[in-house]
This record gives C-alpha cells, sequence and structure tokens, in this order.
C-alpha cells in the first residue's frame, strides 16, 4: 500500500527533474524566469501547501557552523502560500525518510510484508506445465464452434428483415469509421463492461476489443489497415447477433468521431469557427459545433432559441432539435427530486443552459444543488470524465481545474486512496492525457479565441496525446507532461494565473502518478505471474467450451412437456423405492414401469395421457422417447428443475398449475415459460463448462502413486467400462492386499481394490482457475485503492493479461463452486501452523494451547517433558467470531475465513436471529443498498454461481434478475433481504463442510471500553466458554474460572398417553412459537385431540399420530423457542485436587437472565450488529485483550457498529469495515510470525 513517504518520493522525483530542465533552460533563454516567478517553481505549480521530500546535499550556514562546518544532508520544505523554503532537522527528516527497512503502522508497531502468492507459486510451478499440455492435447482438435454458430439461437428470435438490416448497417459504419484513433477509444470504453457479462459474451467482446487494439497499434506495420478492419467486420458479425454484446457495443457507439476527430477542428479552426456561429448550429453540433461559452454564442443563441420554442410550440420532437433545450416545465420545477448521481448525466445542467443561458442556467443549477445537499466537487469530478467539454463550460473553467488538481492530489497523498473505489475517481493517466486533455485544451482555447498558434502548435500536440500506446512504462506520458507544462498551458489559458495555476498544479500530480504507478505495477505483475496457469485454462476454457443451445421454441416445448410428464416420472420406482430412469444415460426401465403407473389416480396422470395417449404402455413409449431427446439435447430434467427453481416460488407454482390444466397458450404462461428457457439456457451452459472441467481434470493413469498426491478413482463395471468415483488424496497401498487407502474430500478414510478400480492423476483445472478468480479480486482489494483496474492495462506487458483474467472472472459453474469449497477443506485439513510434538525441534520457539483459544510461548529444549495431549502450533491459531449474521457480519465471515483455517483457527458466526433454523425465511429488510467495487468483487469469487444469478444479465435479458449494474461506476445494487439470502445460502455450504461454526438464535453483545462479551443465559450453546465465580473443584470463589458449556438438557417431550383432558401444557406451533394451551376434548373414534388457547383464539386438532411437540406446562417459557431447557451443564477447563475436570448441573431458570461473561480467549471479534442508537461511534479497534499472548503481541478485536442505509447513502463504509476486519485477522497472524522469528534470532 503505498504510503505518504512513497507520495514524497515520488513528488520530489518530479522536482529533481524539473530544476535539471530549469537549469538548461536558464542556460539557453533567461526570459523563462519570468514565468518561473508568475507560477512559483519553474513553469509548474507549487507543492502541496507544506510537502516533505529528501533533497540533495544542500549546505546551511548554521548547521555546517554546528557541525564543524561539514556539508549536511538535510530535509528543504516548501509552503505553496508564501513560496518559501526552509530546512527542518534530522529529527523530523527521519520521520519522512523512505529507507526505513520496515513500514510502521500508526501506532508505530512493527508490519512486516508477507509475500501472498507463495502458494500461488508453488501451485504455478507445479501444475502450469501439465495444463498447458493438457490444452494443447485435448482442445486443439476439439474446437468448439465459432461463436457466430453459438449465438445462432439468438439470431433466430431476434432476426427478421429490419433487425438485420440495422445491424448490418451499424457494423458497416463502425468498420468504415474505425480508424487507429477511434480504435484506441471504442475499445476503452468497452472493456469496462467486461465485468458484467456472462463468460463466452465476455469473451466476444473480448475479441473486438483485441481487433480494435491490432487496429491501434501502429507499430503493427506488417497488418495492412484493410485486413485489419475485415477482422473487425468479422468480429462485428459474431459479436452483434449476441443481444447484450451487441446493446454494449451500440450504447458505446457514442465514443465514436464519425466525422472529425478533436486534432482536425483544432487545425481547421476557422472553418469551423465558422460553423459553429450558424443560426441553427445545434442540428449541426455532432459534426462540426465548437462548445459555446459566454463570449461567443451565447446571447444570440438563447434568444434565437426561445423565439423558436414559443413559435414551434413546446413539448414537440422538432422544438427541442432546433432550439437544443427542454421545456421550462420539465427543469424549472421547484419540486425536482434531488437524485444521488451527478446533475450533468441527467441533463439538468445542459438544459437549464439552453433555456436561461450560461450565467443564469449555471446559476440556477447551483441553487439546486445547494438546496438538494448534491457534492458539487464531487459531482464535478464525475461528471468530467463522462462529459468534459459541457462539464467545464457548465461549471466554470477554473473550478473544475481546482477540483480536478485537488482530487489528484488528495488521491496521490492519502495512503488509503479512494474510498469507494468509484470508477469515475480513480486514476489513470494515459486515459486523462488521450481523452480529456484534448477536450480540456479546446475548451481554454475557445474561451480564449482561436488563433494561428492553435493549428501550428496546439493541433499536432493534440495530435500526440490522442496517439498515446500502451508501454511498459510511463515515459511517454511524463514526456507529454513536460511539453504540456512548457509550451501548451501558459500559451492555451490566454497567461491567465488563476487558470495556469490548478492546470499546472493537477500536471504535477500526474506526474507523480506516474512514479507512484510504476511501484503498483510491480505488485500486479507478481500477482499475475503467479495464477498464470489459471488465466490460460480459463480463457482457453471459455474460447472453446460448446455455448451451442437450442432455439426458444424447442425449450419452451420441452419445459412444459417436462411439467407434464414430471408427476408420472416421480411414480416410477420399484418395490424398494429406486427410481427405474437412468436420467444420466437417458434410459427407463419398461419393464416394471407399467406396474407402477397402475397405482396412480387420473388427477395425477392426466397431463400426461393429454400428450402420450390414453394408455399406460402410450406414456411409457413416450417417457422413454423424452429421456433419449434430453439426452441428446441436453435439456435434462434435473437442468429443466433448476432453472425452474430460480423462479419465485409463486411463479413456479403459478406455471405448473397453468400448464397442468393446459392453459400453457395463455400470454401468462409464455410469458414464464420463456423466463425459464431463458435461465436455462445458463444452465445448459455451466453444464457444459462442467463437464468440460470435469474432462480435462482426468490424467493419465498413474502406474506409482505419491503419498499426499490426488487421483481420480474410477470402478471398473462388469461390462468393461468404468464409473468416475469422485477424487480421492492418496495415503497408502498395502503390500499384503490389493486395497488402497484414500482420503475423501470429507476427510475420511476410504479403501479401494487395485483389481477393481483405475486411478488415475487428476489436473486440477477448477482449482487453477479459482486462483486467478481470487487474483482478481485481490487487485482490486489492495492495488485499486489509487489507480483504476484499466490503467494497469494500459501497461503493454500486462494488457493481454489482464483482459483475459476479466473474462476469467466471469466463468461461473457449480464445477468451480465445488473446486472453492474443496481449497478450503484441503486447507484446514492441511494446518501449516499445527506441528505434532514429535516434530519440535531444540532451540526453537512453539506455542502451546494451554486452554482452548489461549496460547503460550515456550522455547523448545532437547528433552523437554511435553505432554501429547496438548496441540503445538509454529504460529498461534487466528480465531475469529463474527457478531451478527447481517450482510456485513455475512461477508465478514466468508471473507476471513481462508485465513483463519490457514492459521489453523475456527470461524464462529454469532446471529441473534433464527435464519440458520428457517432457511433464511427470517430476512424481510426491503431497503436498497448500493454496494461499490470492494463488495462486488468479493461477492464475484465467494458467491461465484450465485453472484451470476442476481447480478449478471442472462442472454437477451436487458437487466439481471434480482440487482441492478452501474458499470461506469463499478457499482451494484440489490435490495437488503435478497443479498441476505444469498450470502446465507454461501455460509450454509460453508457450514455443511465443517469449515465454520454457526449459532442460531445467540445473541451477543460486545463493551468495546471494557473489552468485554457477553450474553444472557438464554443465548448459550454448548462450546461456549463463561467465566463463573466457581472454582475447578466445583466450590465458589472471588476469582473467575472459565468453564465450557457441553451440554443443554431439554425438557422432554409429552406423547398422547401422558396428556390428561383439562391439563395445561406448552405447544410448540410454528407461526407463534411456544404457547399454553389446554386439552379441551378427545376424539376416542377419530383419534383426534383438540387443544385450544382462548385468549389467543387458537384451536389446534391433531390426530394421535400426529400431536405438536408438547411439553409440560412452564409459565417462564420463551415463545420463541420449543422450550426453555431444564438443566445445563458445565465442565470445568482445569484439572480438579483430583486431576480431573469437574462437571455439575445448574437449573437453567436461574441462569437465563444472568449475564455472563465470556472468556473467548485469544480471538479477534468482529462485531456486526448494527449501529446502535446512542452512540455516534461507526468504527471502533480495541488493540488489545486481556491474557494477551505476550506484550508486543495482542489480539485485534474489531467492533463494527454498522448502520443499514437505503439508497441515498449507500453501504460503502461497510466495505472498509469489512475491510479492517480482514486485515486485523492477516496483521495479528503477520505479527506473531514476526515475533517468533524475533524470539528465535535471540
Amino acid at each position: 500500500m503505498p504510503q505518504g513517504n512513497d507520495y514524497v518520493a515520488a513528488l520530489e522525483k518530479v522536482f529533481a527533474e524539473d530544476e535539471t530542465s530549469a537549469r538548461k533552460s536558464l542556460a539557453a533563454k533567461k526570459s523563462v524566469k519570468k514565468s518561473v516567478k508568475k507560477v512559483g517553481r519553474v513553469g509548474f505549480a507549487a507543492a502541496p501547501e507544506v510537502q516533505e521530500f529528501e533533497a540533495e546535499n544542500y549546505f546551511d550556514e548554521e548547521a555546517a557552523g554546528n557541525n564543524g562546518g561539514k556539508s549536511t544532508r538535510r530535509l528543504k520544505v516548501y509552503d505553496a502560500k508564501t513560496r518559501q523554503s526552509w530546512f527542518v532537522d534530522q529529527k523530523t527528516y527521519a520521520l519522512f525518510s523512505k529507507r526505513n527497512v520496515v513500514r510502521t503502522d500508526s501506532y508505530g508497531g512493527l508490519v512486516p510484508i508477507q509475500d501472498k502468492t507463495t502458494d500461488d507459486k508453488t501451485f504455478n510451478e507445479k501444475y502450469e506445465v501439465e495444463i498447458d499440455e493438457l490444452f494443447e492435447e485435448k482442445l486443439d482438435d476439439k474446437v468448439a464452434p465459432t461463436f457466430i454458430e453459438s449465438n445462432d439461437e439468438i439470431a433466430s428470435k431476434t432476426g427478421g428483415c429490419s433487425k438485420k438490416a440495422w445491424r448490418n448497417a451499424y457494423r458497416r459504419l463502425v468498420v468504415h469509421v474505425m480508424d487507429p484513433k477511434n480504435a484506441i477509444r471504442f475499445s476503452r470504453a468497452l472493456q469496462i463492461q467486461l465485468d458484467y457479462l456472462m463468460a463466452h459474451e465476455s469473451a466476444l467482446l473480448g475479441d473486438i476489443i483485441k481487433v480494435l487494439d491490432h487496429i491501434s497499434d501502429d507499430g503493427d506495420g506488417n497488418t495492412p489497415m484493410s485486413v485489419k478492419k475485415r477482422n473487425l467486420n468479422v468480429a462485428l458479425t459474431k459479436a452483434l447477433v449476441n443481444v447484450n454484446v451487441g446493446r454494449i457495443l451500440v450504447a458505446n457507439s457514442g465514443t465514436i468521431s464519425y466525422f472529425f476527430h478533436p486534432d482536425t477542428r483544432v487545425s481547421n479552426n476557422r472553418t469551423f469557427n465558422l460553423l459553429s456561429g450558424w443560426q441553427f448550429s445545434n442540428i449541426i453540433s455532432p459534426i462540426a459545433m465548437f462548445t459555446p461559452s459566454e463570449n461567443f454564442i451565447g446571447s444570440r443563441a438563447l434568444a434565437v432559441n426561445s423565439i423558436l420554442r414559443s413559435f414551434l410550440g413546446p413539448g414537440r420532437f422538432l422544438t427541442r432539435l432546433i432550439t437544443g433545450g427542454r421545456e421550462e416545465f420539465v427543469v424549472d420545477d421547484v419540486k425536482a427530486i434531488a437524485q444521488n448521481l451527478a446533475a450533468e448525466t441527467t441533463g439538468f445542467e445542459a438544459a437549464m443552459r439552453a433555456q436561461f443561458g450560461n450565467h443564469a442556467g449555471r446559476q440556477k443549477v447551483n441553487e439546486f444543488r445547494i438546496e438538494n445537499r448534491l457534492p458539487t466537487d464531487e459531482s464535478a469530478v464525475r461528471s468530467f470524465i463522462g462529459s468534459p467539454i459541457s462539464t467545464m463550460v457548465n461549471n466554470g473553467v477554473v473550478h473544475i481545474l481546482r477540483a480536478l488538481a485537488n482530487h489528484w492530489e488528495g488521491l496521490n497523498t492519502i495512503p488509503f486512496g479512494n474510498f469507494a473505489h468509484q470508477r469515475m475517481e480513480q486514476l489513470n493517466v494515459n486515459v486523462i492525457l488521450r481523452f480529456h486533455i484534448p477536450f480540456v485544451l479546446m475548451t481554454l482555447a475557445n474561451l480564449r479565441g482561436w488563433c494561428s498558434w492553435d493549428s501550428m502548435v496546439l493541433a499536432p500536440f493534440i495530435t500526440k496525446l490522442m496517439n498515446i500506446r500502451p508501454g511498459v512504462n510511463m515515459n511517454v506520458a511524463n514526456e507529454l507532461l513536460n511539453e504540456l507544462n512548457t509550451t501548451i498551458v501558459d500559451n492555451v489559458c490566454g497567461g491567465i494565473f488563476s487558470r495556469i495555476e490548478p492546470f499546472q498544479r493537477w500536471i504535477t500530480q500526474m506526474r507523480v502518478a506516474n512514479e507512484l504507478i510504476m511501484t503498483e505495477k510491480d505488485k500486479v505483475v507478481t500477482i499475475v505471474s503467479s495464477v498464470t496457469s489459471g488465466i490460460e485454462s480459463g480463457y482457453k476454457l471459455a474460447k472453446t467450451v460448446d455455448w451451442v443451445v437450442p432455439d426458444d421454441d424447442v425449450m419452451v416445448r420441452s419445459i412444459i412437456q417436462h411439467i407434464k410428464l414430471d408427476a408420472v416420472k416421480k411414480k416410477l420406482r420399484n418395490h424398494n423405492g429406486e427410481r427405474l430412469i437412468d436420467e444420466e444415460n437417458g434410459t427407463l426401465d419398461a419393464n416394471q414401469a407399467g406396474s407402477a403407473l397402475q397405482d396412480m389416480d387420473q388427477e395425477e396422470i392426466g397431463p400426461a395421457m393429454k400428450i402420450a395417449g390414453g394408455s399406460i404402455s402410450s406414456i411409457v413409449s413416450f417417457v422413454q422417447k423424452d429421456l433419449s431427446k434430453r439426452q441428446k439435447t441436453g435439456m435434462t430434467d434435473h437442468l429443466v428443475k433448476r432453472a425452474m427453481n430460480a423462479l419465485r416460488p409463486r411463479d413456479k407454482r403459478f406455471l405448473i398449475e397453468l400448464v397442468n390444466k393446459g392453459h400453457e397458450e395463455i400470454r401468462a404462461a409464455k410469458l414464464l415459460s420463456r423466463r425459464v428457457g431463458t435461465l436455462l439456457k445458463r444452465e445448459m451452459r455451466r453444464a457444459r463448462l462442467d463437464a468440460r472441467i470435469k474432462e480435462l481434470s482426468r490424467g493419465s493413469v498413474a502406474t506409482e502413486m505419491i503419498e499426499d498426491e490426488w487421483y481420480i478413482v474410477d470402478r471398473t463395471e462388469d461390462d468393461g467400462s468404468t464409473t468416475e468415483l469422485g477424487s480421492f488424496q492418496f495415503r497408502t497401498r498395502r503390500s499384503s492386499t490389493s486395497d488402497v487407502l484414500f482420503i475423501n474430500r470429507s476427510g475420511k478414510e476410504d479403501r479401494f481394490d487395485a483389481n477393481s478400480h483405475v486411478f488415475r492423476k487428476f489436473i486440477p483445472i477448477g482449482e487453477a482457475i479459482v486462483r486467478a478468480q481470487k487474483a482478481f479480486m485481490v487487485i482490486e482489494l489492495d492495488l485499486l485503492k489509487r489507480f483504476a483496474y484499466a490503467a494497469y492495462m494500459e501497461f503493454s506487458d500486462l494488457r493481454d493479461d489482464l483482459l483475459k483474467l476479466q473474462t476469467v472472472s466471469g466463468i461461473n459453474c457449480y464445477a468451480l463452486d465445488e473446486a472453492r469449497l474443496n481449497g478450503l477443506v484441503h486447507i484446514k485439513s492441511h494446518s501449516s501452523t499445527q506441528i505434532s510434538w514429535k516434530d519440535l525441534q531444540p532451540g526453537h520457539n512453539y506455542f502451546i494451547e494451554v486452554k482452548p483459544y489461549k496460547y503460550e510461548l515456550f522455547e523448545y529444549a532437547e528433552g523437554m517433558d511435553l505432554d501429547n495431549r496438548k496441540r503445538y502450533f509454529k504460529t498461534a491459531p487466528q480465531n475469529m467470531i463474527v457478531v451478527g449474521g447481517g450482510p456485513t457480519g455475512l461477508l465478514t465471515t466468508l471473507h476471513s475465513l481462508e485465513n483463519c483455517l490457514r492459521s489453523g483457527g475456527t470461524m464462529k458466526l454469532y446471529e441473534a436471529r433464527d435464519a440458520f433454523e428457517k432457511a433464511g425465511g427470517t430476512y424481510e429488510r426491503a431497503q436498497v443498498v448500493r454496494l461499490d467495487s470492494r463488495w462486488v468483487r468479493m461477492l464475484r469469487f465467494h458467491l461465484g454461481t450465485l453472484y451470476e444469478d442476481v447480478w449478471i444479465p442472462a442472454t437477451e435479458e436487458t437487466d439481471s434478475h434480482l440487482g441492478n449494474t452501474l458499470p461506469t461506476q463499478g457499482f451494484i445494487e440489490i435490495t437488503i433481504k435478497d443479498m441476505e439470502a444469498i450470502m446465507h445460502l454461501e455460509v450454509s455450504k460453508l457450514w455443511s463442510r465443517d469449515l465454520l461454526e454457526i449459532y442460531a438464535r445467540s445473541s451477543a453483545n460486545f463493551d468495546y471500553k471494557k473489552n468485554v462479551m457477553t450474553k444472557l443465559g438464554n443465548a448459550l450453546k454448548e462450546k461456549d466458554l463463561v467465566k463463573r465465580r466457581v472454582d475447578p473443584n466445583g466450590e465458589p470463589s472471588e476469582e473467575f474460572h472459565t468453564w465450557e458449556v457441553v451440554q443443554l438438557i431439554s425438557h422432554e417431550t409429552l406423547s398422547a398417553g401422558d396428556l390428561t383432558l383439562g391439563g395445561t401444557y406448552n405447544v410448540y406451533i410454528r407461526q407463534q412459537g411456544l404457547i399454553a394451551m389446554r386439552l379441551v376434548s378427545i376424539d376416542l373414534h377419530g383419534g383426534l385431540y383438540a387443544l385450544q388457547n382462548k385468549e389467543l383464539g387458537i384451536t389446534v386438532k391433531a390426530p394421535k399420530t400426529n400431536l405438536p411437540t408438547i411439553y409440560e406446562h412452564d409459565p417462564n417459557a420463551k415463545s420463541g423457542a420449543h422450550s426453555t431447557f431444564k438443566t445445563i451443564v458445565f465442565q470445568s477447563t482445569e484439572l480438579n485436587s483430583q486431576g480431573k475436570l469437574t462437571r455439575y448441573e445448574v437449573d437453567f431458570k436461574t441462569i437465563a437472565n444472568e449475564t455472563h461473561v465470556m472468556d473467548v480467549g485469544q480471538t479477534n471479534i468482529a462485531f456486526a450488529l448494527g449501529k446502535p442508537a446512542t452512540t455516534k461511534e461507526h468504527l471502533t479497534c480495541c488493540p488489545y485483550v486481556s491474557g494477551s499472548m505476550c506484550n508486543c503481541l495482542s489480539c485485534l478485536c474489531v467492533i463494527l457498529f454498522l448502520k443499514c442505509v437505503v439508497l441515498l447513502f449507500p453501504l460503502f463504509h461497510r466495505s472498509l469495515m469489512v475491510y479492517h476486519a480482514f486485515k486485523a485477522l492477516r496483521y495479528q497472524w503477520e505479527c506473531t510470525t514476526l515475533v517468533r522469528h524475533a524470539l528465535v534470532k535471540v
């Protein structure tokens, strides 16, 4: 992470270069001094207000006198306001020196930098050659159909003469106007959209970007432009057939200059100047018009447009076309509702200016912003990125230049950079120089007045800017910035200091950014190079998988047929309950199918008889044909069910009801069946990805197996075929028998007979792709605080890999979800920190677990008496408790889990609600939240297919299913309840793999001032550690001792024979919970028992065999639980006087309302329960815990006070809290390692 001293060094280097160039200029031309005096530093803006940097050996007489007349290396400080400089002492200089061996945090503690890519490098070196050879062998001979063939089904739906005609017209227009300048601008606009497409669509768009890069590459002189345009024509022909890609192409076509480039306008400024003064200039503005300004055509155009607006009449298209404005009642409305967007993006500023003139229109916009509290500077910066000319004219050139200079200076100096990773606020020097500076220069020249210098000097310089190409460094950008500063700025600003000063300050910050990004580039190269095998394998997979799916009509018929036959297929079972249908092979046991259908009633079998015929035999035959057809087309019943389950439950039930009653032709049924068909396409493509990954993972037959390596086990059937059983980890082979011992994914042992099984080498294709996707997330979280992802794509040696990485990040299938889970399981079972007591080495320091979650550091000496029942670690495990199962708590759990497992620790999630018992049914908050880019990257990686289901539009869909995306800003939107539901589902998957522990209905509180975590007695769960004033012998004590909850003994449930007529009991009903009810009647003939609560008006009648859960009456029972517990059993964590662990029972009623202090040991705590109403604090860190490991190493508890905010104040602050929780966990682990190594050296 770039620190303040990195900015100091970069600024120092910039000023040092300026000093050198200034001396040369002074020797050649003395007149430079005047411009230096005017601006403050050799043609550049002054440094930030007080900015320190290390200079050369300055000689200070006073310091030399005190130092024996010797030259002293000093720190020189500049003040921008006074234009003065002075020296500071060595102590102050030491604070800013870059020569610190280690980085320090805000508390002065050491923060070692750990290489996070070590495991990735090992993985890469181990499997890179195998994966490359695998793709050469298996993919080169099996190339999938081209993308145009893969999307024929979309063409058939969206085709027709009119739509094909406009696609051809658009394609021919783009190919005709495409040149290197347009190609590089168009490609930069398209690459922003890659993150919000499905894998095959991302690959399609990536092909177009590569063709555009080929066109813009001037160094490729061997390929004529006609060939490049022919390639573009082919790529556009394929891409335009896809609805989503075609929509993106059309939406970004505004970046193309169809008539004249800016440099052409400037070089012929007299001609274009005359065209701009034409009366109806709004009509030809896309072709020739310069920007209108206060001293140009503003007054005349305002008068003419006002007359025409009144003459032609309001509200007409012709009026808006000619006058270029909107009606007054639309924009000049005092009741206008503010939006959380820049006013410029809504057209509001342009409309105000067109109606009232530049000055009056700007005043009205400022009044609107003040009234609605819109941030002007932030709005101006974002508006400038989208429309630089109108933003500068409407908001004032000086104001915009100052805002941009301040913005760049802020991001360069702030260590954490941009808070929300807002795409429009992130820095990208090449893009600014190539696309924005030309318009800035045109606007400044237009305000100053055009002259011959613009044609002779300014136009060629703009041409240089627009022709910037990706390179290995930022030398070209620095040269152009130097030329811009020394040659262009003074003249284009007309000598106006108020414009020169912010412009040059902005240029200085761009040069500083060039120095900083070179440092960041090395980190990106390290990350990307560590996952090259995953990038290449994922990209080749996306390019070679067969994406062809049937057309919509075929899918709809298949879906309707599935619904009608579903009831029949469910009944096709033998007398043992085994299914007669083999869906994997598409076969049916027809001999037993007929008898199985005989027991079905007419209502169940009716829909099937309508399409198959009136007899049982015809139904069996029809089902056989249906299974065979589905096997060939890939539209299996399993995939259709999965697609239907993606609908809302009521929509699914409604569709089934309509089809079974023969109403599939009505509009509602057609709409829902089309929707299921769209989702089925996605499921079929995922199934093909799964099958391809599974196929590529099968290596050659292993003759010799290596311990701890993974192999695929195939069982040999009687007919000679093989059936894959899965991947297993080899342990040992017995010499006396043919048994081979493996460990499965769940950690259990499996034995296979070598005579009846075949063992193949497992190639981790899925794991390699998952590692690449994780690298994409790491780049966002760690390296995009200042610079945009596109800024690193401006390096020629990184562009191709980063472009492929974007495509790979969009690959989602269930095989990759499984690979992600398998990776976590492998990390948990192969802890890198735990060590056997037999492997301890004398003279080294280790940690011993003295109590649960408590560790002590000791130095092992030979012959030391060790307890082999204890656990020993190289580094203390990092345990974590997340309190709160809301959005922030769930994401903190997902993101911090891997670090916990890698260190040998455990992750616990405390949730006060019962969402994990009711399958997420308690999520009901409907506020819409906007999530920033860090949330997007984390959710995309951790959720996988769930993320794609919610936020990525399916083929032919304009918007995503449940969420909304804003690609240009890097944000996504969704309701809180939907986000909680999908994150809850992913956490439940991890829970099912025993990767974390979840405690539902377990509310906890944390007092960050006292650093104490507490629970009420009725919220205690098994394995909780509490502090009680009871000693290990079970006797009362004045001191606290730790006790573990080992058992919660519930009241026994009552059967029908235990009930007495007229008795009162506690009855659990799902909707109401536990309530007191009286047994009012017993029907001896029907066996019905009637229970009643008169106060609530509830009566329950149930048969004897299906009674609800009934307990003995307890008036103190809580309504939310099945029953209060009868007793709770505590067990001491310390040995008693007899050398045993004491246990004792306590009546649950006596402790239910008592507050118990939890003994969390050395555990990191993330408190994510929402911001309490009584506090103003949103984030508090407690870097101390009682009983810490040692004085210089303490557990870090992060308390997150969060507040759910709606659209106007999105969840930007939450991502910082999740980030800090993750960093805190990593910080403690790194510090533990540092202390251990330091003690070893001592």
